[in-house]
């Protein structure tokens, strides 16, 4: 494997690349005030370079591209985080007010306001949207029928987060992965319009949620903590492909991961097919529950990118949350556009949307604020808990006794947590120990 030495960082550090190359490149602040220093991995680097790479330093550069390594692009204003609320809070007020309806929306549903204070807190620490708390408050809370808890998921995420997806893109660019986003979204698309074409039971829209949610929630746990390690001891990342072409045109080594070999030159195709399969069934699960395309891009992104490319060119988790952000917004503007103009929104969905727009249209650019590594790792456990009781309380109200659905449930648990354990047992630990012998 290729050493990170200090000849082959400079032109990652200054943005330039072999002709042909695809990479993404640092940002120009980055380039102008870059510290060449050499991996600790390296043969050449000694003592006192691995003690200065292991201090915290904001202005180091990083082959991760990284929150904490790459400067915030909001330049210090505060209150640049806070725009899309200055253009939300006028239309919204208008429109409570030209409807008349302050009593009925937050003196009915008011607990769906005080829910999605930390529903907008979870979506902007972990790769899901904001109907994750809203779906089963208004289905199992509100008593909504599936389909009208489906309709506010996507109504208020085309809010909370579209405002956490500029908050994205104006401060942290770099963590957008294009290519990802944009096949994501085209295939999320049609598999929105496919699911939105079909008629499925609530019964069975209330067991493909619970599934879905106990599925991500089981592998974005098995990520966190079996996963983060590997991650750190992974290679000397120097830049991230933009795109699946450039694992062919970087001079990434193929051969150093079984997956890329085996598809040779075939693999760019073999990504994009991926990526476009599990967008589209992405799309249909946000067109049944409200949520889904952003679980599935990220899953993708951990499970077959990560598992799929040559050493060097995995997409750090990062970037796979902020690209997971801006794929669910664009699929709630969408279906949002979609529902209302083909069979429009009930009046109690509306009513649930007016009384959360002035929570969630807050709740990104504060929790950008006020989120800590340590809060949100206590979010991110608040997930787990709250997955768990959704899974048991949809189990006991909605699934009740029905065998075939308990057996359709837990088999496809079973099913994920049998594929974790093969992806630690042939991808996890052999990458570690490969790390410890290099680093031997």
């Amino acid at each position: 494997m290729a050493t990170c030495t200090e000849a082959n960082l400079v032109p990652v550090l200054l943005g330039r690349t072999e002709k042909g190359s695809s990479h993404r490149r640092l940002p120009q602040s980055v380039q102008e005030n870059a510290n060449l220093e050499e991996c600790p991995n390296s043969p050449t680097a000694d003592d006192s370079t691995v003690q200065a790479l292991a201090t915290p330093r904001s202005s180091m550069p990083t082959r991760f591209m990284t929150e904490e390594s790459l400067p915030d692009r909001g330049g210090g204003y505060i209150w640049r985080k806070f725009l899309p609320a200055m253009f939300i809070y006028p239309m919204w007020l208008y429109i409570m007010v030209k409807q008349d309806a302050w009593s009925e929306s937050f003196g009915t549903y008011y607990p769906l306001s005080l829910a999605m204070i930390p529903g907008s807190m979870i979506a902007g620490s972990t790769p899901l949207g904001g109907g994750v708390v809203a779906f089963p408050v208004t289905v199992l809370l509100i008593k909504l029928q599936p389909a009208q808890g489906r309709d506010f998921s996507l109504m208020i995420q085309s809010i909370g987060m579209a405002a956490a997806s500029f908050l994205i893109m104006i401060s942290k660019p770099h963590l957008c992965h294009v290519w990802l986003i944009v096949w994501s979204l085209l295939s999320a698309i049609g598999g929105m319009i496919f699911g939105f074409s079909i008629a499925i039971d609530g019964f069975v829209i209330n067991i493909i949620y619970t599934t879905s949610i106990a599925c991500f929630a089981l592998a974005y746990m098995y990520r966190n903590m079996f996963m983060s390690r590997s991650s750190q001891e992974a290679d000397c990342r120097r830049m991230v492909p933009s795109e699946a072409g450039a694992l062919l045109t970087g001079g990434f080594d193929l051969q150093s991961n079984p997956i890329a070999a085996f598809f040779g030159k075939r693999l760019p195709a073999a990504l994009t097919a991926g990526v476009c399969i599990c967008g589209f069934y992405g799309g249909f699960l946000s067109a049944k529950l409200g949520s889904g395309a952003d679980m599935l891009a990220y899953m993708f992104g951990v499970f077959v990118w990560n598992t799929s490319v040559p050493r060097g060119a995995e997409l750090p988790d990062n970037m796979l949350t902020a690209s997971s952000v801006l794929i669910m917004a664009g699929c709630s503007i969408a279906g949002a556009v979609l529902r209302s103009l083909s069979v429009g929104m009930s009046r109690e969905v509306m009513l649930c949307w007016g009384a959360c727009v002035p929570v969630v249209v807050i709740g990104a650019p504060v929790g950008s604020l006020v989120l800590t590594l340590k809060r949100t790792l206590f979010l991110r456990r608040c997930f787990y808990v709250l997955a768990l009781i959704q899974f048991g309380t949809f189990g006991i109200l909605k699934i009740k006794g029905n065998l075939l659905a308990w057996m359709c449930t837990l088999g496809a648990v079973l099913v994920q947590a049998l594929y974790l354990v093969c992806h630690y047992a042939f991808v996890v630990r052999p990458r570690r120990q490969q790390a410890a012998e290099v680093q031997v």
